[in-house]
């Protein structure tokens, strides 16, 4: 009876999945046969506007051939966008929104850099803001790259300096029957200080405000140069900010007050965002010897991916499949790898560092891209590379580790729980949160973090070729800006995409007027067929988290069917725009 009702269940399950796809699949069919592709328009003004933060790796494989322009936008293809438009005799600007946008230093960087680029083309750049009061010295650095900056005459210019803050709850944690037990190597790794510590240490603070002077230096000479003040002046005004709109034209900072309207006025040409001008125009590098690109974001942990609702770590299983596929297809040329990551788990960090380095192995070029952070095991995982570059303003380095457990045993005897234990060997419970651990166990993770540490540095100075007191000198936990690195040797040069691209092109022989394609790994599938597969496969738990990214983005569907003229609300198609999300556990 018991295989009956599963058997039963599960067919049930199959055939809703079906539907669901077969649903899915008719709406995407009947969204391409009314679809016109509208050409590009003969003057084109390229328009950013931004909402919130930049994601550094593009949307999910499900997903990005299903959206097309509508996509959520990420780092890599708004830099391509500019480069495009840079080329392109019918952009004849730029006009960028940059009211809601949220970024790092290494991401403006980034931008800034593809701006200066469009601006050497000969075309104009334009930046709005109706207030830069968000406390982020990002967005108006990012400005201060455009001919012009327009302001909201009631906005405010937030630039008041740079504060890095660091909570230590140790007390806390102490009075909530708490007791945090971390190892770290060494004094200078500060994460577990947050539950181990009640101030800063002093090696800590020592570190992290190097880190703040060369960010905040980062800034200033930036801003000072592209608006030709002097250093000096620009760190005056900052120290009276924030300021009001006219406190920041008779500054310097900003040269108009006005609307949104009458900033984008200033540019003739009809506005294409950059979805649909990549749809349209194609991207910078769509034809020709193939270098492969794969995002490394987010914080590395061992296995597979949890799909469409974990975004937010980098699973060591797919990113290795990737790069497998990368070595062996035989018309890539170089491989690209971009990374965007605070660290993780150290074993999942090596796995990837041993699949890059059978990537070089196999005679293919490989250059590491460091974005906003690639500390620890994002820097770890790089180490297989031939180059790694950073933006200035990237926080890298971290070399070092730390490992442990908070107990809650007194909070548990507070509170009158008893835990009833069996244990068969002597370390059975020893990452159990509610004991402590015993001096032998402490004394076990201990050598376990001095063995990890050791094959840490030992690889570092490996390959970038370091002394042991070099390496002792540069690790310890150190944070360093990319800035910093490159000084001291950590990465080879500093700068982006355009310039990891250059060296792929170099170092795989290819010429400099030779045409390129960049092709990401993993590449794109269409959903419904991936939706299928997994069904096939009886993969039910993958299976809905693909239908949970589908069910996020239907309304884009809805909304493109009812513009190629179905009735969403009639007798015909009917496809819910607002599908709730669905919750998987």
């Amino acid at each position: 009876m018991r295989r009956f009702f599963v058997g039963f269940f599960a067919t049930i399950g199959v055939l809703c999945l079906v539907l669901l796809v077969g649903t899915l699949a008719a709406g995407i069919w009947l969204a391409d046969s009314f679809q016109t592709d509208e050409p590009l328009p003969k003057r084109i003004v390229l328009q950013l506007d931004f909402n919130g933060p930049i994601d550094e790796s593009p949307l999910l494989p499900e997903l990005a051939g299903l959206l097309d322009e509508d996509a959520p936008l990420s780092m890599i293809d708004y830099v391509d966008a500019l480069d495009r438009a840079a080329a392109d005799d019918r952009v004849t600007g730029l006009f960028a929104d940059l009211s809601t946008l949220s970024l790092g230093l290494a991401q403006a960087q980034e931008l800034r850099a593809a701006v200066f680029r469009f601006r050497s083309a000969g075309k104009t750049a334009i930046a709005f803001a109706d207030s830069f009061e968000s406390g982020e010295n990002g967005p108006y650095y990012l400005a201060s790259a455009f001919d012009r900056i327009w302001l909201q005459p009631s906005g405010l210019l937030g630039l008041t300096g740079l504060q890095l803050e660091f909570p230590y709850a140790a007390g806390l944690l102490d009075k909530l029957g708490l007791r945090a037990e971390f190892e770290q190597r060494y004094e200078y790794k500060g994460a577990a200080g947050a539950v181990t510590e009640d101030h800063m240490p002093r090696p800590v603070r020592e570190n992290m405000t190097r880190v703040a002077e060369s960010l905040f230096g980062q800034v200033i000479s930036g801003i000072a140069t592209a608006r030709r003040l002097g250093g000096g002046s620009v760190q005056a005004v900052i120290d009276r900010g924030p300021l009001l709109a006219t406190e920041s034209v008779s500054n310097g900072l900003i040269d108009s007050l006005g609307y949104r309207e009458q900033a984008r006025a200033m540019l003739e040409g009809e506005s294409v965002g950059v979805g649909r001008y990549l749809d349209g125009a194609g991207g910078p590098y769509d034809a020709g010897t193939r270098i492969a690109l794969v995002h490394l974001d987010g914080a590395i942990v061992r296995g597979d991916s949890q799909g469409l609702l974990d975004r937010d770590n980098a699973a060591s299983g797919p990113i290795v499949a990737a790069l497998d596929d990368v070595r062996t297809d035989p018309d890539v040329k170089a491989l690209i790898l971009r990374v965007s990551s605070p660290g993780g788990s150290y074993v999942a960090s090596d796995t990837i560092r041993h699949a890059v380095e059978r990537v070089r192995e196999s005679g293919r070029p490989v250059i590491v891209s460091f974005a906003d952070v690639a500390a620890s095991g994002g820097y770890f995982a790089a180490l297989g590379a031939d180059h790694i570059i950073a933006h200035p303003g990237t926080l890298t380095g971290s070399i070092g580790t730390l490992g442990g457990k908070v107990s809650a045993e007194q909070l548990l005897r507070d509170w009158d729980v008893n835990i009833g234990r069996i244990s068969i060997g002597a370390n059975a419970g020893m990452f159990s949160p509610t004991e402590p651990f015993t001096d032998s166990q402490r004394d076990r993770l201990r050598r376990l973090l001095d063995a990890v540490y050791a094959d840490f540095t030992a690889r570092v100075a490996a390959a970038r070729r370091l002394s042991a007191d070099e390496i002792d000198a540069l690790a310890r936990g150190r944070v360093w800006t990319g800035e910093d690195a490159r000084r001291v040797g950590l990465v080879d040069a500093v700068g982006g995409y355009a310039e990891a691209m250059q060296l792929a092109r170099n170092a795989a022989g290819i010429g400099p007027d030779a045409p390129v394609e960049r092709m990401r790994f993993p590449q794109e599938e269409e959903p419904w067929e991936r939706l299928i597969e997994l069904v096939r496969d009886r993969d039910f738990t993958a299976s809905l988290r693909v239908l949970a990214g589908l069910a996020r983005h239907a309304h884009i569907l809805g909304e493109r069917l009812e513009a190629s003229g179905v009735d969403l609300n009639g007798s015909g198609a009917r496809i819910q725009t607002r599908a709730p999300a669905l919750v998987v556990q």
